[in-house]
């Protein structure tokens, strides 16, 4: 695994220490993170905490943090309809300790895609798969819109002088319990492109919908003891015999750059374990790196 400096690392220590607005230089490129009440929380749906196997997260700690982390690579040029990566992480994790499990920044900065990365806080250590106000399509176009803002406020990007969702090239990926936020999103906001890694869970006349435009990019890395099986085989088989709709479905081993900028749809079937599909031969590198169309 290719793990991130002992710099990030610290860095990442104080971000979750001081202020909710911090600005700053990481890896090669330039994090800001601020807060918005356009995250996924808090939300009244989880004003009392959530109970799960016997146990209770209490909102205060798990459901209350509203933090959104952007990512500048070094070399993102402005020209051209910004690309906004979104990632949602899985249970049990944070924005914090899922960029330094998965070497997400380092991956994202070493693949070379002209995008931003946009990480927004989720339940917070909990396990939990609710995408709180983000399932709500007006509230995470909103989040869109702060994220530009953000940008604009840093010099990145030119502040339009009228904010239109359709203005944006969206991208959403994510891990395990993030299926369900992306399955509320991507039918009412204009999505072009899923990553999913190991998280087929459910949400599936949501992602059929979506599967339906030839046009779409969709990749579904899943394992066999991550509980993704069979749903993922299901999917695959519904998107070829009933959408009509050319997919390819391969082992990971087979996996290289011409496939993946060939294929638009991809279903790819990983020995790795659950957390291991992310790293593995940095996936979510080499993912991003190989765009299908000519996308960069």
């Amino acid at each position: 695994m290719h793990k991130p400096s002992k710099n990030l690392i610290l860095f990442f220590s104080i971000l979750a220490v001081f202020a909710p607005v911090l600005f700053a230089a990481a890896q090669n490129g330039t994090i800001i993170r601020f807060s918005t009440a356009n995250g996924m929380f808090p939300d009244t749906a989880r004003a009392g905490g959530h109970d799960y196997n016997g146990q209770h997260y209490d909102a205060a700690a798990h459901y209350s943090d509203s933090s959104v982390l952007i990512y500048v690579p070094e070399n993102y040029s402005a020209k051209g309809k910004p690309n906004f990566v979104f990632w949602f992480h899985g249970w049990g994790n944070n924005i914090d300790t899922a960029v330094s499990q998965y070497a997400l920044l380092d991956q994202f900065e070493a693949s070379g895609r002209n995008a931003i990365f946009v990480f927004p806080e989720g339940p917070k250590d909990a396990p939990d798969s609710y995408g709180g106000k983000l399932e709500q399509a007006p509230v995470f176009q909103r989040l869109v819109r702060d994220v530009a803002d953000q940008l604009a406020q840093h010099k990145v990007l030119k502040k339009p002088a009228k904010f239109e969702i359709g203005s944006y090239d969206i991208s959403l990926a994510g891990h395990s319990g993030a299926y369900r936020v992306i399955s509320r999103i991507i039918n009412k906001t204009p999505v072009s492109e899923v990553i999913l890694f190991d998280a087929m869970y459910g949400g599936n006349e949501s992602y059929l919908q979506w599967l339906a435009d030839p046009a779409h990019r969709f990749i579904n890395i899943y394992t066999k003891d991550g509980g993704t099986y069979d749903n993922s085989r299901n999917i695959e088989k519904l998107v070829s015999d009933s959408l009509h709709v050319p997919e390819i479905s391969v082992d990971e081993a087979s996996i290289n750059e011409q496939l993946l900028q060939t294929h638009p749809k991809i279903f790819i079937f990983s020995e790795q374990s659950h957390n291991g599909v992310i790293t593995h031969e940095r996936n979510w590198e080499r993912f991003l790196r190989n765009r299908p169309s000519g996308k960069k």
